[in-house]
């Protein structure tokens, strides 16, 4: 099997996971949980700290694994339907963070495509795996920047959501504002809040960009897009943004 296959198979971690998982299931919070999610992902109905306490005990003694075999293991589990998997698999992802192989990023496209339905496991991937990436290696930026012109709604708001923890800083700022160019016209709802998350962020590094930014994006915002964008401005400003999106004709 090429190990550039998107499905792969780890049948004793990924059943050893999936049998514990399905243990400590809980039919009112799998309800609930799917309620929340509008039915994007079904859930097996396990809460987020005993999903760790799953990770803790079956991912153990990982150490001394071919890294090969966990890398594809996290890949599986992010293939799966259920949320709680796809949780798994972040986590491991992130525990292995300082073995990844030279090519994950583009091993992971394909995996992420199959895999990533819900705004929930899109954000894990983004902040726990793509964010280091671009810590790690600057020119990883224009390549998860490219991820915006996508056809994939999820890797759209994945090539926004990767930068927020750097967007306050100050790196990374006209990928940033060339990525939501890209992103101003989705129609999406989670692909423009995505967007509007990197823009508040950057508004603290750069209010004058994120606010012209706004001015030539009106007509194609949501309104609780810019809502996002403007978050932490002062509040006289946000009334004045706010306003003047209120006047602009949408398209």
């Amino acid at each position: 099997m090429s190990r550039r296959t998107p499905v792969v198979q780890s049948p004793s971690f990924g059943t050893a996971a999936r049998l514990a998982l399905e243990a400590l299931a809980d039919p009112e919070v799998k309800a609930g949980a799917e309620r929340y999610f509008r039915g994007a992902v079904p859930f097996h109905g396990v809460k987020a700290p005993r999903v760790r306490e799953v990770f803790r005990t079956v991912f153990r003694d990982i150490d001394d694994q071919p890294v090969e075999t966990m890398v594809e293991a996290a890949f599986s589990l992010l293939q799966r339907p259920y949320q709680e998997e796809k949780q798994l698999a972040v986590h491991l992802l992130e525990r292995l963070r300082r073995r990844w192989p030279p090519d994950l990023r583009a091993r992971l496209e394909p995996v992420f495509d199959a895999g990533v339905h819900d705004w929930a496991t899109c954000d894990g991937v983004s902040g726990r795996v793509l964010k280091v990436l671009l810590e790690r290696d600057p020119g990883a930026a224009a390549q998860i920047a490219r991820w915006s012109r996508s056809a994939n709604p999820w890797r759209q708001r994945a090539s926004a959501v990767a930068f927020v923890k750097l967007a306050r800083h100050g790196a990374h700022t006209r990928v940033i504002l060339d990525l939501c160019d890209q992103l101003a016209t989705s129609p999406d709802r989670f692909v423009q809040l995505g967007m509007g998350w990197v823009l508040r962020e950057l508004s603290l590094a750069d209010r004058d960009a994120v606010l012209a930014f706004l001015r030539r994006h009106h007509r194609t915002l949501r309104r609780e897009a810019v809502c996002y964008a403007i978050e932490k401005l002062p509040a006289p400003l946000r009334q004045s943004v706010l306003r003047e999106h209120a006047k602009t004709p949408r398209e």
